[in-house]
């Protein structure tokens, strides 16, 4: 069942090539990229491990059934609404840069809203089955896309047109100091661990997660090809005027394989799998908390699909999502994620530093 966990992992870690990850490390490639990367493999892979191990001493129970151990629901009530937002910001982000890319490379003549709403409906479907169906979807979706995009990962780095000259010039400024907006973008690939807040009840009595030790040497590698690729790609200065850097990094490669020459169209729908597959994670996961905020509630990993209320909630983030594509322009989505990056670092790092005092003290409520 370990395995399940590093599908989280991975999929998180992989579907940053899309969204600004890159971007915003760019932009601090002469400024403190380099540094802020190595803070963030240290502080993803520490947040990691605590998080991990105290998960696992609650097999069976997610993130508000041990909370409910150990607080009143006057804490735990509201603690789980901003922790159901959280997961609500962002695979939504996800999903409205996703349609703007689609309206953007494959059909401009297409409204970005149109195929976000297409989006959503299928991320609503998804969201709203058993949380076993939602492993076992991950479990398929990264089986069958995985190997084509580590294929396509390993062919750019191998790619004649990379100008490793450019790599060596930006890679000579390791000696400036970390920025924070940085090190929240760079910490994003780590951030996968999360999801363990609701799937750590499929996880059976007695689990091991093994083989922890190479989550920093995967992250690392993951940041290097995030962040090197592209300016070795486009240069080191013009890099910095692309938002989807590797869309563009994708374009720019060609392979003689018949159907798969442009290498663009492919990339672009492997990542529209991850990219579903993720935000219907996601928005189940915030459903689930949303869901435990009834009194009676009782979590069934293997039910029917969600009933009423779930459907409700799932309907509600979605005309959440379309209207924030409707309201505010890419720019302004930019931004806000930045900011959002940054922020979601902080609530790591408090909400796994609270939980592992609480559970250190040892002591559930009376």
């Amino acid at each position: 069942m370990s395995r399940y966990f590093y599908y989280h992992i991975v999929l998180v870690a992989l579907l940053n090539l899309m969204l600004f990850v890159p971007h915003i490390l760019i932009r601090y490639r002469f400024s403190g990229a380099l540094t802020s990367m190595a803070i963030s493999v240290v502080v993803g892979t520490g947040l990691c491990l605590m998080f991990t191990s105290i998960m696992c001493k609650y097999p069976g129970q997610g993130l508000p059934e041990i909370l409910n151990q150990f607080l009143p629901r006057s804490v735990t009530l509201p603690f789980m609404i901003f922790m159901a937002v959280m997961w609500i910001i962002g695979p939504s982000i996800a999903v409205v840069s996703y349609a703007v890319l689609i309206n953007r490379f494959i059909n401009p003549d297409t409204s970005p809203i149109l195929v976000l709403v297409l989006l959503c409906v299928v991320c609503l479907y998804a969201a709203t089955r058993p949380t076993m169906t939602i492993i076992f979807l991950i479990e398929m979706g990264l089986v069958l896309n995985l190997p084509l995009i580590l294929f396509i990962l390993f062919k750019a780095v191998r790619n004649d047109a990379i100008n490793w000259d450019a790599i060596h010039t930006v890679a000579n400024y390791w000696t400036q100091m970390p920025k924070w907006n940085a090190i929240g973008a760079a910490t994003y690939i780590f951030t996968g661990y999360v999801n363990l807040a609701v799937y750590n009840r499929a996880m059976p009595p007695n689990v091991r997660i093994r083989h922890r030790w190479t989550i920093p040497l995967v992250g690392l590698l993951v940041l290097a090809m995030t962040f090197f690729v592209p300016i070795g790609f486009h240069g080191t200065e013009t890099v910095d005027e692309y938002l989807y850097v590797w869309s563009l990094t994708a374009d720019s490669m060609i392979m003689s394989y018949g159907f798969i020459e442009r290498v663009i169209f492919v990339f672009l729908i492997m990542y529209l799998n991850l990219t579903l597959i993720y935000t219907a994670s996601g928005w189940h996961q915030a459903i689930e908390f949303l869901k435990g905020l009834a009194k009676d509630y009782k979590p069934d990993i293997d039910g029917v699909p969600m009933k009423k209320a779930g459907v409700l909630i799932g309907t509600a983030i979605v005309v959440a999502t379309v209207l924030y594509l409707y309201l505010f322009n890419e720019k302004i989505t930019f931004q806000l994620s930045e900011y959002w990056l940054g922020f979601r670092l902080i609530v790591e790092i408090a909400t796994v530093g609270f939980l592992f005092m609480l559970v250190r003290k040892g002591k559930t409520r009376s």
